[in-house]
């Protein structure tokens, strides 16, 4: 066994989008499925994005009290923003378009179940060695 070969091959993970009921995969009018390609969480530009975000918040409690001031809501919008930055590119139809990936925020927001899926392949994205 070699640990290299252990080691993932790429810093991207492709999702492809998939109907929230029914689970079959969305397809854009060009019969294209929709799919969106985001960094790993082990590539340096999602560690990147981690660490502002977590550098944001380690500010945010220096701010001379001495408890730290954060919400479930600060945590969602830092989730957010993380899935943003990471989205390198996309193949999905909004609002009859296919949207610049600097709205990726505001699309995740407003197509909420995106999210769980996104962070579902993240969390997968590892799974690696399996054959």
């Amino acid at each position: 066994m070699d640990l290299k070969d252990l080691t993932p091959t790429t810093d991207l993970v492709d999702v492809t989008l998939l109907h929230p009921n029914t689970e079959e995969v969305l397809k854009n009018d060009d019969k294209s499925p929709m799919t969106i390609t985001l960094y790993a969480p082990h590539s340096k530009i999602y560690k990147a994005a981690m660490h502002e975000q977590t550098n944001k918040q380690i500010k945010k409690s220096r701010g001379g009290k001495k408890e730290i001031d954060i919400t479930a809501e600060d945590i969602e919008k830092a989730s957010l923003d993380v899935l943003a930055k990471v989205t390198k590119e996309w193949n999905i139809t909004y609002k009859g378009e296919v949207p610049r990936v600097s709205k990726a925020k505001e699309i995740y927001e407003e197509v909420f179940w995106i999210k769980d899926q996104i962070e579902e392949a993240l969390k997968t994205s590892l799974d690696f060695t399996k054959k």
